[in-house]
C-alpha cells in the first residue's frame, strides 16, 4: 500500500478511535450524572458539546504534530540518502564546513535538474526517449562542408538537431577526401550516444593531417574498442589523383554511382551492420571517373519507402539520366524531388523526415 493511501487510512482510525472515545464518555456522563428530576437538562446537552469541541481540537493538534513529525523524518531521509551519494572524500567532511554544504546544494540541484527531465513529463516513453536523444544529439555541431580540390559535396540534412538523421561528415584528408555515413534504423538515445562517440573519432582526425588510408585504418580501429551492435555505417576515402574509392560500407543500401553510362551499384561487404567482433577489411572500386556522382542514402529509405536497393534504383534510372545534373546540388534536390512524389504515393506526411543522403562529385 502506498503513502498516498496510508497517511488517510492512518488518520480515520485515529479519527474513529477519538470518536469513539467520545461517544462512550458522554453516554457515560448522560447515564450517571443525570439530574433524577430532570431539572438543568440544558447543562447536560452542553457536554456534549464541550467534549465535542475538545475532542475536534485534539485530533487537530496530533495531525498538526504529526505531519510536523512526518516532514522533518522525510527531510531527514533525503538527507541521508544524498549524503551516501556524495564521494567518500567529500563525504568525510564536517558537515557544517562550507565546502560540503556548497558540494551538497550543487549535487541537490543537479538531482533535480535531471527529475525535471521524467518520463511524467511526456504523454509515453517514447517521446521521453525521443526528447533525451535529441538533446544528445544537439551535442553534434551542424555540417560544416569544406572546400575539398577537386570534389564537390552536398548533404542532407545539414543538421544535426534530428535525433532520427544519420551521423554525416566531411573531412579534408592530406591527399583526398574522407566521408563517413552512420546510425541505426530506429532513433533512440543508444543512437545518439553512439553518433557523439564517432563524431568525437573523426574530430580527432583534423584537417589534412592525415592521409586517406590512415584515417580509414584510425576509424575501423577506434571502432573496433566499442561494442556497437546493429551499427550501420558507410565510410569512403578517395584520394585526389587516383579513380579508386577505398571504403567500409555495412549497410542494405549500396552506395549508387552515376555516370554518363547509367547507374552502377557499389555493394560492400554483404554484412548488413558493423559486428565488433568481425575483422573489416577495405573494399575498393575503381573506375571513379571525373563527372561521376557517388550516392548514399541511409538504410531508413528502405523502411520509410518500403522498397528494396533494386526497386529504388529502378526508380532514378531514367529520372537522372534525363535530368543530366552539373552539380552535387543539383542531384541533392533531384533525388530529394523524387523521393517526396514517391512518398506522396504512398500517403506519407513528411517523407523525407527519416533520410540521410550523402552526394559526391568528382571534378578533377
Amino acid at each position: 500500500m502506498s503513502f498516498r493511501v496510508k497517511l488517510p487510512v492512518l488518520l480515520g482510525i485515529i479519527s474513529f478511535l477519538f470518536f469513539i472515545i467520545h461517544f462512550l464518555f458522554a453516554e457515560f456522563t448522560f447515564t450517571h450524572w443525570q439530574n433524577p428530576k430532570g431539572e438543568n437538562a440544558l447543562n447536560f446537552n452542553l457536554v456534549g458539546v464541550y467534549s465535542s469541541f475538545v475532542f475536534s481540537l485534539s485530533i487537530g493538534f496530533l495531525t498538526y504534530y504529526f505531519l510536523g513529525f512526518l516532514y522533518q523524518y522525510i527531510l531527514h531521509l533525503i538527507a541521508h540518502i544524498q549524503d551516501d551519494e556524495l564521494p567518500k572524500d567529500i563525504r568525510n567532511l564536517k558537515k557544517d564546513t562550507e565546502e560540503y554544504k556548497i558540494y551538497k546544494s550543487v549535487r541537490f540541484t543537479l538531482l533535480q535538474g535531471d527529475e525535471s527531465l521524467g518520463e511524467e513529463q511526456f504523454e509515453n516513453k517514447f517521446d521521453w526517449k525521443t526528447n533525451q536523444a535529441a538533446s544528445v544529439n544537439k551535442q553534434i555541431p551542424d555540417i560544416q562542408i569544406p572546400k575539398i580540390h577537386g570534389f564537390d559535396v552536398s548533404v542532407f540534412p545539414s543538421v544535426m538537431r534530428y535525433a532520427g538523421a544519420d551521423y554525416i561528415r566531411i573531412v579534408r584528408a592530406k591527399d583526398g577526401i574522407f566521408g563517413i555515413l552512420a546510425g541505426h534504423l530506429e532513433p533512440g538515445i543508444l543512437e545518439s550516444s553512439e553518433k557523439v562517440f564517432i563524431h568525437g573519432i573523426i574530430s580527432s582526425f583534423g584537417d589534412g593531417i592525415f592521409s586517406t588510408e590512415e584515417i580509414l585504418e584510425k576509424l575501423k580501429m577506434a571502432l573496433h574498442q566499442f561494442t556497437f551492435l546493429k551499427l550501420k555505417i558507410s565510410a569512403f576515402v578517395i584520394p585526389n589523383r587516383e579513380d579508386k574509392m577505398s571504403f567500409l560500407h555495412y549497410m542494405d543500401m549500396p552506395i549508387f554511382q552515376f555516370s554518363d553510362h547509367g547507374i552502377q551499384v557499389i555493394e560492400g561487404s554483404g554484412d548488413d551492420h558493423w559486428y565488433p567482433n568481425h575483422k573489416h577489411p577495405l573494399s575498393i572500386a575503381d573506375g571513379i571517373e571525373i563527372g561521376d556522382y557517388l550516392v548514399w542514402a541511409s538504410d531508413r529509405t528502405l523502411t520509410q519507402f518500403g522498397l528494396t536497393s533494386f526497386e529504388i534504383m529502378e526508380e532514378f534510372v531514367d529520372y537522372l539520366l534525363d535530368l543530366k545534373p552539373s552539380s552535387s546540388r543539383q542531384m541533392l534536390l533531384a533525388i530529394a524531388k523524387k523521393m517526396s512524389a514517391l512518398g506522396a504515393e504512398r500517403n506519407l506526411t513528411n517523407p523525407m523526415e527519416k533520410l540521410s543522403i550523402l552526394v559526391v562529385r568528382r571534378n578533377k
